[in-house]
């Protein structure tokens, strides 16, 4: 260091982060350039870890329940819920270690996890995250194969379990950087040893972006395809059955699914889109002292927050909306005192009510288009007949009464109201 060099100008010089030109400074000469507080207020933890304990406790209680009743419930082993459990078991493991990472890293003005945690911690959070994305991308493809495509581009139990595996290796490879490229370190000042977890400002600046838009703009990319496609097919078929005086079924498909997509696209823009805030507020930030500090603090544990609030919405948006899952629920030891099939979804017990309720008000007229099937030896007798006069004998006997061995077909024709 210079010695012309006032010790004044040094904070300018310095970032919280790291600083190469401090590699040419004994700053064990100078007191800390930065006010000590050592550990946040209480009040500030106690709301922090209040809010963090909710979404916490709730997501891992909900993707408990999806993923015993998968395990419980073997009619439900198909490959789309095999996707739902992977996502559900992913989302369990990130809220069960990843919110407490952030909680210890907020409340402490030292990196107290030391040189595994400076490591580990980010390598695990960006693992599940990825593995969440991935997941959710999968889930969303197998909807718009069942609902727009052939059958057979559907995901099949054993293409649904190579997915898996691949939703998890490939998340472990792209976040290998956090471990390579981020070091922990000490700084020791005159009146303070400070505690760093340094990243490579050559590489993960670069990094960070790119894990936005796997994060981010990628997965909402792929619901906006997806789940349009889907609403587009929906729409198709209901004005083509309507056109022939049908289409309700799909009607109410359709209504079911728009609200569905309504929820998917909301809770993914709401919980993604301020972390892309963050990473480019965070690039183009002056490198000085107390930089992070204030508005750009409160940004940083909001967004996260708000990732780690996506996981615990997972479970209803893509398990309690399922039919099949709320009656499995109903039917599971130590999950049916719950009675999630009754009342976790008010909308659809409503719609349900008031279907039941025009239905009672429509008399229903049933069209038998063949005859009951006959005792068989009279139906022998009546064939041989037949078979013995059809060219001499010409019976007036009209087509819907004549005996025949097909199974009976019976189409509801619905009346419209006076």
């Amino acid at each position: 260091m210079p010695e012309d060099v006032d010790f004044d100008e040094i904070p300018k010089l310095l970032s919280n982060w790291s600083n190469d030109y401090l590699n040419d400074i004994d700053i064990s000469q100078y007191p800390f350039p930065n006010k000590l507080w050592h550990i946040k207020p209480l009040q500030e933890i106690a709301l922090k870890s209040s809010a963090m304990v909710i979404i916490g406790v709730t997501g891992i209680f909900l993707n408990s329940i999806i993923l015993i009743v998968l395990l419980r419930n073997k009619w439900l082993w198909t490959a789309s819920n095999y996707l739902i459990g992977n996502l559900a078991f992913i989302d369990l493991i990130t809220l069960m270690f990843c919110p407490w990472f952030l909680l210890v890293r907020d409340f402490y003005q030292n990196y107290v996890l030391g040189n595994f945690g400076c490591r580990f911690e980010g390598f695990l959070q960006a693992t599940l995250l990825l593995a969440s994305v991935v997941a959710v991308m999968l889930v969303s493809y197998d909807r718009l194969a069942a609902a727009a495509l052939t059958s057979e581009a559907r995901v099949t139990k054993s293409a649904a379990v190579k997915l898996i595996i691949a939703s998890w290796v490939i998340p472990i490879s792209l976040s290998l950087p956090w471990i390579i490229k981020r070091n922990y370190m000490e700084r020791k000042w005159l009146d303070y040893i400070e505690n760093l977890c340094v990243e490579d400002v050559l590489v993960l600046p670069i990094y960070w972006h790119f894990i936005i838009i796997l994060l981010v703009w990628i997965p909402l990319g792929v619901m906006i395809v997806t789940y349009g496609t889907i609403m587009w097919r929906l729409e198709w078929s209901a004005r083509e059955l309507s056109s022939r005086g049908g289409g309700q079924t799909i009607s109410r498909a359709r209504g079911k699914a728009m609200r569905i997509t309504a929820c998917v696209l909301v809770a993914a823009v709401i919980c993604r889109v301020p972390y892309t805030v963050l990473v480019y507020w965070r690039s183009t930030m002056v490198k000085e002292i107390n930089a992070v500090e204030g508005a750009y603090e409160i940004m940083w544990f909001t967004a996260s927050y708000l990732m780690y609030l996506n996981c615990a919405l997972n479970p209803l948006i893509y398990g309690f909306t399922n039919v099949r899952f709320r009656r499995a629920m109903d039917r599971t030891p130590c999950i049916a005192c719950f009675r999630f099939g009754s009342w976790c979804c008010i909308c659809t017990m409503v719609i349900k009510k008031k279907h039941s309720i025009q239905n009672n008000n429509i008399e229903k007229i049933f069209v038998i288009d063949n005859s009951p099937r006959p005792n068989r030896k009279i139906s022998r007798v009546v064939k041989n007949i037949l078979h013995i006069n059809k060219h001499t004998i010409e019976l007036s006997v009209p087509k819907v009464d004549e005996a025949t061995t097909r199974p009976t077909k019976v189409t509801p024709l619905k009346v419209e109201q006076q």
